[in-house]
């Protein structure tokens, strides 16, 4: 999730650098000073745009949010943007998903009960997604359990609850792309 092509505001590179910092240390050794520096801006160029550490989470969260929503719907619209070319998407997206991003997403997870604001985006990305799942039609609840079992995989591996092995992955990714074609 760092560094796409086309960023190159300084609260970008902000966004980027705390990004880059929380997947490979955690939220609880992030330092404003830290990103300043790892974004080559002063710390009163981040202050700027983000005042408190909670700033620049909260703001970092947000960003991943629109991001993951937007990729998954970006996906969906190359597919026919029905329900089930989402609920593919949302497949690939979980399988797919790059280690770097599982460990800054890991970490934003474990930071959570110290910043529960962070849910906030979360939070609403969730409420929209299921709740356009409500309207997918007499399958509405089939779309739910896909969603649901998505998330449930996603979370077991992030908490490291457990590590599905790549046969697991694969068996279950078919198992839930065969489900998600009734969709189409």
């Amino acid at each position: 999730m760092s560094n796409p092509p086309g960023r190159s505001s300084s609260r970008e590179k902000l966004l980027d650098a705390a990004a880059e910092l929380i997947a490979t240390h955690s939220v609880q050794e992030l330092t404003l000073e830290g990103v300043a520096a790892a974004a080559g801006v002063t710390k009163g160029g981040l202050i700027y745009h983000f005042k408190t550490k909670d700033e620049l989470l909260g703001a970092l969260v947000e960003r991943m949010s629109q991001e993951l929503d937007q990729r998954s719907r970006a996906k969906a619209a190359q597919r026919g943007d029905t329900t089930g070319a989402l609920l593919m998407a949302l497949v690939d997206d979980t399988f797919d998903m790059p280690p770097g991003e599982k460990r800054l997403l890991t970490n934003l997870l474990a930071a959570a009960t110290s910043y529960p604001h962070l849910l906030g985006p979360v939070q609403q990305l969730y409420n929209r997604l299921y709740g356009e799942l409500t309207q997918a039609g007499p399958e509405a609840g089939l779309a739910l359990v896909v969603a649901a079992a998505l998330d449930g995989i996603s979370l077991m591996e992030l908490l490291n609850l457990h590590q599905f092995s790549p046969e697991q992955h694969d068996a279950m990714r078919q198992v839930l792309q065969r489900i998600t074609q009734r969709f189409e």
